[in-house]
């Protein structure tokens, strides 16, 4: 099965495990897995290190520091499979509803890609479930 893992759930893969349901442990260490993040979500780790979002002594990180020029040896080492987006993606994203509620655009676009490319998406963010409606596959990493 693929999966694809939100910005959130490559951070406590990475600094936090203990923030990852079992399920989500589960399916992340699931053999027969391929897991997978958007080009977004590596972009948006990249800029939470770069403006301190993620450094040492940070609450529930445990003092565990990752830095910028680490994330993209860190990803490989994982295995995880880093997905670009395409015009398929933009045409999933251009028809997306927008909700009330949840105007994130890089988000949507995150949402957009496991939509077009009918992968589950991984998730601590709630909202994403509104797009369950829509043809996203969520799963909920309860914390």
């Amino acid at each position: 099965m693929k999966l694809y893992l939100d910005t959130n759930i490559l951070v406590f893969s990475f600094l936090n495990r203990e923030e990852l349901s079992i399920e989500v442990k589960e399916l992340m260490e699931g053999y027969a897995n391929i897991l997978q993040t958007s080009i977004l979500c590596v972009h948006e780790l990249i800029h939470l290190c770069q403006i301190g979002k993620l450094e040492e002594g940070k609450k529930k990180r445990r003092n565990v520091m990752l830095r910028p020029e680490e994330i993209l040896e860190r990803i490989e080492d994982v295995g995880i499979e880093i997905v670009p987006v395409s015009k398929r993606h933009l045409s999933v994203y251009a028809s997306l509803p927008l909700m009330d509620d949840h105007k994130d655009p890089v988000d949507r676009l995150i949402i957009a890609q496991a939509i077009a490319d009918r992968t589950a998406l991984i998730s601590s963010d709630r909202k994403f479930s509104k797009y369950k409606d829509v043809g996203l596959d969520f799963i909920y990493n309860e914390r």
